[in-house]
């Protein structure tokens, strides 16, 4: 019997275990072991083993294919014996992957003796065929069953496969051109199985011809083909389509040669803009071949696919989640990069992505350690990933310009129906009328890996654990249908992928022939909704999108530390490039304003709901993946970096400005909600508390931010909620971190942020102390992966620390101060007195930037200053420093002109005549208004395309704001509210 133990459900507490989890278990425990007799009339292998076991596994393949062959099949063959060692080769492979660490256990129990390894490995081989698998069976009889009852159904998959195909040789002649006579050579057929063992298979005839057999509807292809037919009589280029064979519950298409060299992105956007209509799905590319006409959609089962199904609160109609995955983005064909929350590596798997020798799958596969012994060990293989974005200017040329064909075509095919929508829809309806789709609840790879868990050498001898790890499924789909679950697992423990389906005019959610659920609305209403509803506006969302998928391959200038002379100036050279840099001489207030107001409502006019409507808005941009290593389109989350918090705030301060009611409402929609969530200690308090501790990518940034916006416009409830919350945020303190220092992620931030918000906190002694330890031993490591800078490096211990001697003074705070002062001018210091970012970095390695560079360091230095540790000579020195270098011209908060502004204008407080002229050239320039408006409204990068703060839309918003009226205080680099 299952129960709740947190080793099998880190991720469940009990209440969540007995709600989710319990309601599958009664079903779960009436899985059975596959009964399997003995192998029996199958002889023993003694060929060369290209891996472990793999003449064990032949046997067992063989005996699988014997129990299910019928001779009388032989005559549609062209060569028996080779189709069958053909097919025999591939189940000996499953055998393998299903076996072998129930082997590899299983060895280490025989004795050493007197033997070798190498003898124990082929004595023990040859017991298990001799004995045909009896002793192994029962010890791992789940594994066991599990798997032969796989292979049975593989083999009468291949069986039924050329039965059917036998079937239709005439219409396969007449359609296809493939004589009736010409006998099959192979089935190859290697993908995933769905129902019982059966999977697509490509068949090859005798002369070389080949077709495709889908053993389930293709409903799908035959209505795509004709509704392609009909659409093509009034748009141009006509687009390609499939010759297919309908047969009820399977059928046939042609086989299609791919062509890469005929790569052709206009056209793709086009067939981009197709699948965004019709709502498709998981069209990647193995779904989607280049062709001689074109790109060509072979497999149509997933067009229309209806939201995922959800029980208790209806999802908002205005859902960002909704959005993105109706969007062009959700169709698959963009490029899109599969990967796992630890990062640890990622593949595009979209259509027009770019794989090649660094696409490597994220996914951990089996490595083999000591194979054909008895020490054989099977283990996580190695991966060596590289998730680097590039700063390449040919490949980033390369990308824009697959990028600008895309949006060329997807924007002619969008204008060529538009106009038309009603041929469109009409054609639509009449062909798929008919149509079975697939239902896809939980991606492929997600079963995949309950599969492999399931066969690890634990469950395949113990059915509690197996069942334990099989019910796991249902954390897939805590908001969902226990009954949809339920299938699952049945589908699961049956060795398949599950397969679910919906006609286009229906709401039943099939298994089979049996409904499993229901969905809200048919496919087909989803899909007329759609489309009556489209205006333009949406083919400029959608054409951001594109731009958005495609530019998060590139790094954010500066990413690695190295200036990029093309968008970085020296300060006493800009002001001869007034003009160059599209500025005005007649600038006043009022343009001032109307460019406030063009940011305003750019950012208000694309907020949408989150899932529910009771949660806070948000908006679909930029969210990192892959632990900060890149970006990919998405729902913005809770952060302050780049998530809802930021835009909210740059609304509230916009909107107070200039009396915008539409800013105002947007923002206090997302303060008011968030503090609703902390008040009342909702489920939604748990999800929010799961993004961490962290200033930037974590809860403290929402606090700090609720806090600010209170501050500024008013609102002491907002305020008062903030500061309320800091003790849950805080109870685990003193846990270790080895991130403490990191201002992003780390908990050095949370707790400054937290002084910012509660006058009278202070860090405890203790606290204090281990905290003063872990700084000294990060200062006497010999990493030279640390910076000198403010957001990951010595110049965060730096600001830290000053800061908290502000509050708490300390002579061991002013000592810490003045060592990391001194490492930072020992160690980081270049010949030419410019602070670099790494030791040693080599040539250019300084950065002007906020996160990495001098203008962090100003705010640090600055705080050390204040905090009476150390002089003003080196806060000068800094600003003299920034004097010498280039500087970034691109207008964001993080790494750009916009945090070297911020920095300055933070220190001219004290250091008015300092700091002057470089602010006034850089205000009256680069910085200026109409360059930062001109750069959000014509540029192609990641920063015009995010809402965010530090790096986007809102973070030029706020800046406008506070240079418009510079008492505004507000500000995310120095939490100053």
């Amino acid at each position: 019997m299952i129960t709740y133990k947190k080793q099998f459900y880190p991720e469940l507490e009990q209440s969540d275990f007995d709600e989710h989890i319990a309601p599958l278990l009664h079903y779960i425990d009436e899985l059975s072991v596959h009964s399997q007799d003995n192998l029996s009339n199958v002889d023993t292998f003694k060929s060369q083993e290209f891996y472990p076991f793999h003449n064990p596994c032949r046997m067992i393949a063989k005996n699988a294919w014997e129990k299910v062959w019928d001779p009388k099949i032989d005559q549609y063959l062209l060569d028996s014996k080779s189709f069958k060692h053909a097919i025999c080769e591939l189940f000996s492979q499953v055998a393998f992957s299903y076996l072998i660490r129930s082997f590899a256990e299983h060895i280490k129990t025989l004795p050493k003796q007197s033997m070798s390894s190498k003898e124990i490995y082929d004595y023990y081989t040859q017991q298990l065929m001799t004995t045909k698998f009896k002793e192994f069976a029962d010890a791992y009889s789940i594994g066991w069953g599990r798997c032969n009852h796989l292979l049975e159904n593989r083999a009468l998959a291949v069986k039924n496969a050329i039965l059917l195909t036998q079937q239709h040789r005439s219409e396969i002649e007449t359609k296809l051109n493939i004589s009736s006579t010409s006998r099959i050579v192979s089935v190859e057929s290697g993908g995933d199985t769905h129902n019982n063992g059966t999977s697509v298979a490509i068949i090859t005839f005798e002369q070389g011809e080949k077709i495709v057999f889908k053993p389930r509807s293709v409903s799908g292809e035959l209505g795509y083909t004709n509704f392609i037919q009909e659409i093509n009589t009034f748009i141009s280029p006509k687009m390609p389509s499939l010759t297919v064979i309908h047969c009820g519950d399977y059928g046939f298409t042609e086989f299609v040669e791919m062509n890469e060299e005929k790569t052709d992105m206009f056209q793709a956007g086009r067939l981009a803009c197709l699948m965004f209509l019709l709502n498709a799905t998981d069209m990647h590319y193995s779904n989607i071949l280049w062709t001689d006409e074109g790109p060509l959609p072979i497999d149509l089962e997933t067009l229309f696919h209806p939201s995922r199904i959800r029980k208790g609160i209806l999802e908002s109609k205005k859902s960002a989640y909704y959005a993105l995955e109706k969007s062009v983005y959700g169709t698959g064909i963009l490029p899109i990069s599969l990967g796992t929350k630890a990062g640890q590596g990622s593949v595009d798997v979209g259509f027009t992505g770019i794989r090649n020798e660094k696409s490597v799958s994220p996914f951990k596969t089996f490595d083999i350690k000591d194979g054909f012994s008895s020490d054989i060990r099977v283990v996580w293989k190695k991966q060596n990933i590289d998730n680097t974005l590039s700063n390449d200017p040919e490949f980033e040329a390369y990308i824009h310009e697959r990028c600008d064909q895309i949006i060329g075509g997807f924007s002619e095919f969008f204008m060529q129906i538009h106009p038309q929508k009603h041929l469109f829809i009409e054609a639509a309806r009449k062909a798929f009328s008919k149509v079975k789709f697939r239902y896809i609840h939980n991606m492929t790879y997600r079963y995949e890996q309950i599969l492999r868990i399931l066969s690890d050498a634990e469950p395949s001898r113990d059915i509690n654990t197996a069942h334990t790890l099989l019910s796991r499924t249902g954390i897939l789909s805590l908001t969902s249908d226990t009954n949809l679950v339920l299938s699952e697992c049945s589908q699961l423990w049956n060795g398949d992928i599950p397969y679910f389906s919906v006609n286009f005019q229906g709401t039943e959610v099939l298994s089979g022939d049996e409904v499993v659920s229901h969905i809200p609305t048919s496919p087909e209403s989803q899909f007329v909704s759609k489309m009556e509803q489209l205006t333009e506006k949406d083919l400029t969302v959608q054409t951001n999108l594109i731009r958005l998928a495609f530019v998060a391959k590139l790094a954010d200038p500066h990413a690695d530390g190295k200036l990029n002379l093309d968008e970085s100036v020296l300060i006493n050279e800009e002001t001869n490039k007034f003009e160059k840099l599209h500025t005005v001489k007649d600038y006043d207030d009022k343009k001032h304003k109307e460019i406030i107001s063009w940011f305003s409502k750019s950012i208000s006019e694309s907020v949408l709901d989150d899932r529910y409507e009771h949660l806070p808005k948000t908006w679909v941009g930029p969210v990192a993946k892959f632990g900060g290593q890149g970006w990919t389109p998405g729902v913005l989350g809770y952060d302050l970096y780049n998530g809802r918090v930021g835009p909210a705030l740059a609304l509230a301060v916009s909107g107070k400005l200039l009396s915008d009611h539409d800013a105002i409402t947007a923002s206090n929609d997302i303060f008011e909600k968030s503090s609703k969530i902390f008040e009342d200690k909702s489920f939604e308090l748990r999800n929010v508390l799961l993004s961490g501790i962290g200033g930037f990518s974590g809860v403290s940034g929402l606090l700090w931010t609720l806090f600010a916006a209170g501050n500024y416009v008013g609102n002491e409830r907002w305020k008062e909620v903030a500061a309320d919350a800091w003790p849950l945020l805080h109870r685990h303190l003193d846990a270790p971190d080895h991130n403490f220092f990191d201002m992003i992620t780390g908990k050095s931030s949370s707790i400054v942020m937290r002084y910012r918000t509660q006058e009278e906190f202070k860090v405890n002694d203790d606290i204090m102390s281990s905290i003063l330890s872990m700084a000294y031993k990060k200062m006497n490591a010999s990493d030279t992966e640390v910076t000198s800078g403010l957001t990951h490096g010595y110049g965060q211990l730096l600001w830290f620390f000053a800061l908290v001697n502000q509050r708490q003074k300390t002579s061991e705070l002013k000592r810490v101060v003045e060592d990391i002062d001194l490492l930072i001018r020992n160690k980081y210091t270049n010949n030419d007195g410019i602070i670099e970012i790494y030791k040693d970095g080599g040539n250019m390695n300084v950065s002007s930037s906020w996160c990495n560079g001098l203008a962090g360091l100003l705010i640090a230095y600055y705080e050390a200053y204040k905090s009476n540790i150390l002089p003003k000579e080196s806060v000068l020195n800094v600003i003299d420093q920034l004097r010498r270098i280039p500087v970034s011209r691109v207008p964001v908060l993080c790494h750009g002109s916009l945090g070297i502004v911020e920095a300055l204008q933070y220190v001219s407080e004290s250091f008015p005549e300092e700091t002057s002229d470089i602010l006034l050239g850089m205000q009256t320039t680069f910085c200026s208004p109409e360059y930062i408006f001109s750069y959000y409204k014509n540029g192609k990068g990641r920063y015009p395309l995010s809402p965010g703060l530090m790096a986007g839309k809102a973070g030029a918003l706020l800046h406008l704001c506070k240079s418009l009226d510079p008492t505004i205080k507000t500000s995310p680099l120095t939490f100053g509210s």
